[in-house]
């Protein structure tokens, strides 16, 4: 047994907690709010603290930078989650997001753990740090859009509730509506331009490499392109004309249908050059 993969089961074990922490605390009826919610956020900071020393130490293990492999890659993306998750959290009251977000990471980060020993190979010539700053910034691109598609899906519920008058323990759990706005505001900027970036430094990779034009034909690439262009359409609406409402969220929500297309659907439907030994042995 590896020492990532105990510290990896100690993230999925974390993650665990806030997920039981972050239901509890929605179907919870007394008020005030009891003492054991202050942990949510200190569960999930551990969490997301084991999936950093894990990938450093998988990274010393290897020898290369560890953003390849089906474990790095999950780790990449729930840290990205959780950090943002944290942030947002440290301005807003956004605790009864985690109910839904919890649960994914620590799926997610235990399907990385099931394929931890399944390290990808990466061509000696291809520039490793360059293509690993490439995979880190797309992952954390995804970590932020997930955060801003299920604020997006909390806001739709949440004007849903209003129109309807159905004022329960969900309404009253989840932020208010202008919060709901405020928050997809502030990230969609910078989520959107790490994900240039990380779409950019591929670019030069490419270029750098002599690939020509068949990596534009890519699967994996094809799908990111059309994240990013949706995730575009978002960053317009609301920097350049300031719109918000339900069209905005729906085209979040959209988002992360590409973003799980983008990052896991790709590799049930096609081969792709972008591997991440999620699906194979």
């Amino acid at each position: 047994m590896t020492a990532e993969l105990i510290i990896g089961s100690g993230a999925v074990a974390l993650y665990g907690v806030a997920a039981v922490l972050a239901v509890a605390n929605v179907v919870r009826t007394e008020t005030p709010r009891p003492a054991w919610v202050r942990a949510l956020p200190v569960s999930a900071a551990l969490g997301a603290l084991c999936l950093g020393v894990g990938l450093v130490v998988h990274g010393l293990r290897i020898a290369r930078f560890p953003a390849f492999g089906a474990f790095e890659a999950a780790s990449w993306y729930a840290l990205a989650v959780t950090v943002s998750y944290l942030y947002v959290s440290q301005r807003h009251d956004v605790r009864a997001l985690a109910a839904f977000l919890f649960p994914y990471q620590a799926l997610l980060v235990l399907l990385g753990l099931f394929r931890i020993a399944a390290t990808a190979t990466i061509p000696a010539n291809l520039g490793t740090s360059l293509l690993g700053l490439h995979v880190a910034a797309a992952f954390s691109g995804y970590g932020l859009f997930t955060i801003e598609s299920v604020v997006a899906a909390a806001y739709l519920l949440q004007d849903h509730n209003l129109k309807r008058r159905n004022f329960g323990a969900v309404y009253r759990k989840l932020p208010d509506l202008e919060t709901l706005d405020r928050v997809m505001f502030e990230l969609i900027g910078v989520a959107f331009l790490i994900f240039t970036v990380s779409i950019a430094l591929g670019v030069g990779l490419a270029h750098v490499n002599k690939w020509g034009a068949r990596w534009t034909t890519d699967p994996k690439v094809l799908a990111t392109g059309f994240t990013w262009a949706v995730y575009g359409v978002l960053f317009y609406l609301r920097c350049s004309a300031d719109r918000h409402g339900r069209k905005v969220a729906w085209v979040a929500v959209l988002g992360f249908l590409c973003v799980l297309l983008a990052f896991l659907g790709i590799h049930l439907l096609a081969d792709s050059m972008h591997n991440f030994g999620f699906l194979v042995p």
